[in-house]
This record gives C-alpha cells, sequence and structure tokens, in this order.
C-alpha cells in the first residue's frame, strides 16, 4: 500500500461523505475502548466520525471556510518485515515520496525517526500544495495540504503498521497543526505499550 495515499483518500473522504449533516458531532477527546488500541478524538469542537472499520477509524471537521477542511485518522496497513529502526525510516521514506508529482507540490517535508513510543516510529511533517483541490462538485482551486503524521511498527503484529495522522488542507498554512496534531497522536495507545 502507498503510505502517502493514506491520507490523501481521507481528505477524499471528506469531501464526499463530510458534508452530509446527518452525522453526530463528537465531544472534543470522545474516548474509544477498543480491544485492539484505545483512542481518543481530536481535542476540539465540531468532528464528526467519517469511517470505522477494521483497518482504520477517520474523523473530519470542516474548516472556517468553504473548502477548508481537517482530517484525523489511525490507520493500520500491511510492511514488510524491516531488521532495524533506518529500515523502517527508510521504507517510509521512500512511500511517502511516491505522490503525484503533477497534481501536489512539495513546499517542505521533514521525515525522521521518533523516539516518544516504546517502539519503533517515524515522524512525518510536511507541506504540500495540492493544484487539483476539489472544493465542490464543479470547483477545484489550489489549497495547501499541512500534514504531521506518526508511522509505527505495530508492536503486537510483525508484519503490520500503523499510521496516526492529522492534517488541514486549506488557503494558507496552520500555525497551530504540531500543537493540535501532537495531542492527537498522544491520544492513540495500546493498553500494554507506551
Amino acid at each position: 500500500m502507498n503510505i502517502f495515499k493514506l491520507l490523501i483518500s481521507g481528505i477524499v473522504l471528506f469531501y464526499f461523505t463530510g458534508c452530509v449533516q446527518t452525522q453526530q458531532v463528537l465531544p472534543p477527546k470522545y474516548y474509544y475502548d477498543g480491544s485492539y488500541i484505545q483512542m481518543h478524538s481530536p481535542d476540539s469542537e465540531g468532528w464528526i466520525k467519517l469511517k470505522e472499520d477494521d483497518i482504520q477509524i477517520t474523523f473530519g471537521k470542516k474548516g472556517n471556510i468553504e473548502g477548508e477542511s481537517y482530517i484525523a485518522r489511525v490507520v493500520f496497513f500491511p510492511i514488510e518485515k524491516s531488521k532495524t529502526k533506518e529500515e523502517f525510516l527508510n521504507t517510509i521514506k521512500n512511500d511517502i515520496n511516491q505522490y503525484n508529482k503533477e497534481r501536489f507540490e512539495l513546499v517542505k517535508s521533514n521525515i525522521k525517526l521518533n523516539g516518544r513510543k516504546s517502539y519503533p516510529c517515524v515522524e512525518v511533517k510536511y507541506i504540500l500544495k495540492d493544484k487539483e483541490a476539489t472544493i465542490s462538485t464543479f470547483s477545484k482551486t489550489e489549497l495547501f495540504m499541512n500534514t504531521k503524521a506518526l508511522y509505527c511498527k505495530d508492536p503486537k503484529r510483525e508484519n503490520a503498521g500503523f499510521m496516526i495522522g492529522y492534517s488541514f488542507r486549506g488557503y494558507s498554512i496552520n500555525p497551530n497543526l504540531d500543537k493540535e496534531a501532537d495531542s492527537f497522536i498522544k491520544g492513540v495507545y495500546f493498553k500494554d505499550y507506551k
């Protein structure tokens, strides 16, 4: 699976389902006690659950301006067995760089090992300009996509990984994204692992 598409697919999912007004708005930091992983929804107002199945849970909310949106999600995906943290880092780097270079312009990126968990994780931060961002059925424009994510090896399954990602898509860059993303990432954990 192309790891970059994990976050892009969240934006597409929000476009097709996020405008539906029948979905229940969640309270900030709503707790999900799953049998496999525990988590909280993002720590702000206005989030709805867009999707929940065996491989992901995705939250979304509209921004302050038409066309702007937020996505927060946890997605599990298969990975090849890697022996070292550096091999895992290189796998993530290679997959992240497989984005559509005709549609997206890379503004800034930083991909590095992250030691905040007891299992191997890679922190990914990037800003892309989406030159074909869909904002309505008949309208496209240029929007920035500002993302912070943690890609980790699943501590319970050898050939599995998961991504905790937080993205903002809008006309400018969100200066508070790191703080908001860190709060969401901190709220996702396994009962027996730090």
